[in-house]
């Protein structure tokens, strides 16, 4: 069975339409290719920075996984790591004390 993916720029459209539904706020860091870019999340909250990235489980089914918790500048490292990697990345910086990010709602099942 073929599975259809959505664009990256469709993706962030819809999580865009979440976190300013839900007064979230947010701001990219890094805009990536539309089509097919990678995306990260670095979300701040009260006790740490945390980063999020997806992933394809061997069925072809994609999650959120948090890559790295820690100080910003590891979490900054890691991004500018993956930035010089994979030019065609999306970073999307969320800063809500509580730590919401809504990504479970946005897995591929």
């Amino acid at each position: 069975m073929k599975v259809l993916r959505v664009t990256t720029d469709l993706w962030i459209s819809a999580y865009r339409a979440k976190l300013e539904k839900e007064g979230i706020p947010f701001y990219f860091y890094k805009i990536g290719d539309k089509s097919a870019g990678a995306i990260l999340i670095k979300v701040f909250n009260l006790e740490e920075v945390e980063l999020y990235h997806r992933i394809s489980d061997l069925n072809g089914q994609q999650t959120w996984e948090l890559l790295l918790s820690g100080s910003e500048e590891q979490i900054d490292n890691a991004i500018k790591n993956q930035c010089n990697f994979d030019p065609d990345v999306w970073v999307l910086v969320i800063d809500d004390p509580k730590g919401k990010n809504y990504l479970s709602e946005f897995d591929e099942y």
